[in-house]
């Protein structure tokens, strides 16, 4: 039986997984890392190639190529996976902070976000082909090395190859308390530069045009927006402007962040926050507001349920509880789930604290996740 054959690789692969996890978190692959992204990369190549997996690299332009790899099976269903390889963290972090246990958790900058996720789906392959499993029609993974930047580059890629896809599932890590999500807040980052004109402050004021006092009703009126119980929110979090306390200041700059559950909110939010740019409140000031990033929510589709339904229906047959949740982060999924696609996400071994000093990841949830995503590979092709 499929089931038992998953769970015993697995329970015989904890030593190679630790290790591999060990090797991942080891290596620095800070978004801007570009060498240490390419490293990490060319280990999961080392995986996925025995595995008959074709492997290519996409451009990432100022960031390290994307990994896509695709592998043809005897099924109809076509399943793609989701995850990132890049991290938060500055060269040098894994030198001063390697990768660590003490108790049931493993500590190390990305440990849980997301280079568990990774170890994750590479042993559930492992297990099915161990298995002899090829019942799928397509498994197609794409780690991209730019998620923590907004996937500038390889939003593109993720689009077009979900469109041929019949699901995507997402390996980030799994929410405390055995959470997954199929619903996650919609988020986006804005720019906006105001022009004013410069002036001595108290020599001839009236000659000036002040952008800061532009900036401040602007802050107000886009604070205005958010209404908390909605789950909208829209935050100025960078301000930075004028040079002298005696010189009228002639620039602002403001990087904005977007919150929405739904993504007509989004849609909404973007266009009243347009009109605010837009009206000078202070005669003479001109503003542009620019989009550095958008992604929609993920809203708990029909799709997204009937997944969460089999995963469940999985779980069980494994002894594992598994919830679903509500996240107010966003992740890669939410590109996929936006065009209708229907996703899964935070399949990936559970853990907490991302992006910080003390992320970490549960131990034994790195085999039960992998058992859980290999067997759920199995049921949704059947």
């Amino acid at each position: 039986m499929i089931q038992d054959s998953i769970t015993k690789y697995i329970d015989s692969s904890r030593s190679d997984m630790i290790l591999l996890l060990e090797k991942l978190v080891n290596t620095d692959s800070g978004s801007y890392t570009t060498a240490g992204v390419e490293k990490v990369a060319g280990f999961i190549s080392e995986i996925l190639i025995p595995l008959k997996f074709d492997v290519q690299m996409l451009p990432g332009g100022k960031y390290a190529p994307h990994l896509l790899a695709c592998r043809k099976g005897n099924g109809t269903k076509k399943i793609m996976f989701l995850g990132h390889m890049d991290t938060v963290f500055d060269e040098g972090t894994a030198r001063k902070r390697p990768f660590c246990i003490k108790g049931d958790r493993a500590y190390g900058p990305g440990v849980c976000d997301m280079q568990a996720g990774i170890v994750c789906l590479l042993y559930a392959l492992k297990a099915l082909e161990e298995a002899g499993f090829t019942d799928y029609g397509e498994l197609k993974i794409l780690f991209n090395s730019d998620e923590e930047r907004g996937s500038e580059t390889s939003e593109k890629y993720i689009i077009e190859e979900c469109k041929k896809s019949d699901m995507v599932l997402v390996m980030e890590p799994g929410m405390p308390d055995d959470h997954v999500v199929i619903e996650r807040q919609g988020g986006g980052i804005f720019n906006l530069d105001i022009e004013g004109k410069p002036a001595h402050a108290g020599a001839c004021p009236l000659d000036g045009i002040h952008a800061i006092d532009e900036a401040a009703h602007k802050i107000l009126a886009f604070h205005g927006l958010t209404d908390l119980s909605l789950g909208r929110s829209v935050s100025v979090g960078v301000i930075n402007g004028g040079t002298r306390s005696n010189i009228i200041p002639e620039h602002v700059f403001m990087e904005i962040d977007l919150r929405a559950r739904s993504h007509q909110d989004g849609l909404e939010l973007m266009e009243k926050m347009q009109k605010i740019a837009d009206t000078s409140y202070v005669p003479g000031t001109k503003s542009t507001l620019k989009k550095v990033m958008y992604r929609p929510p993920i809203e708990k589709t029909p799709g997204n349920a009937a997944l969460y339904r089999t995963l469940t229906a999985a779980a069980r047959k494994l002894g594992i509880t598994v919830s679903e949740t509500y996240c107010g982060g966003g992740s890669d999924g939410n590109y996929t789930s936006a065009e209708r696609i229907p996703t899964i996400d935070s399949l990936g071994p559970v853990g907490s604290l991302e992006h910080t000093d003390g992320e970490y990841m549960l131990i034994e949830t790195l085999f039960s996740r992998c058992k859980l995503t290999a067997l759920f590979i199995a049921e949704l092709s059947a």
